[in-house]
């Protein structure tokens, strides 16, 4: 069975307003000993573990949150429907066909 991989598992920083499952609060501290504010409008700083996707991957990502394309969905239901529609009136056919030579 093949393997493929898009992505790592990796640590990561994020500044937030509030604690993300997972993710546990860093107090950043400079080489004096000072605190020093790493987080804009007052987000405190996580660290915590998260998969993180290879660049790679970016195209693949990009087109599956783009848009919704509301005429190719309106074509691949037609399609879908019209086939249902025309395999029930074949079988129906073939039905009618079947009683016509059981009763012949």
């Amino acid at each position: 069975m093949p393997s493929f991989s898009t992505g790592t598992v990796q640590t990561v920083l994020a500044c937030a307003t509030a604690p993300t499952e997972g993710f546990t609060a860093l107090s950043p501290v400079s080489s004096a000993g000072d605190a020093v504010t790493v987080c804009p409008g007052g987000a405190q700083l996580y660290a915590g573990q998260a998969y993180v996707l290879d660049a790679s991957q970016q195209q693949a990502v990009d087109a599956a949150l783009g848009p919704f394309d509301y005429s190719y969905a309106s074509a691949l239901w037609t399609l879908a429907f019209s086939t249902v529609v025309g395999l029930y009136f074949v079988s129906h056919g073939i039905s009618l066909v079947l009683n016509m030579i059981r009763r012949g």
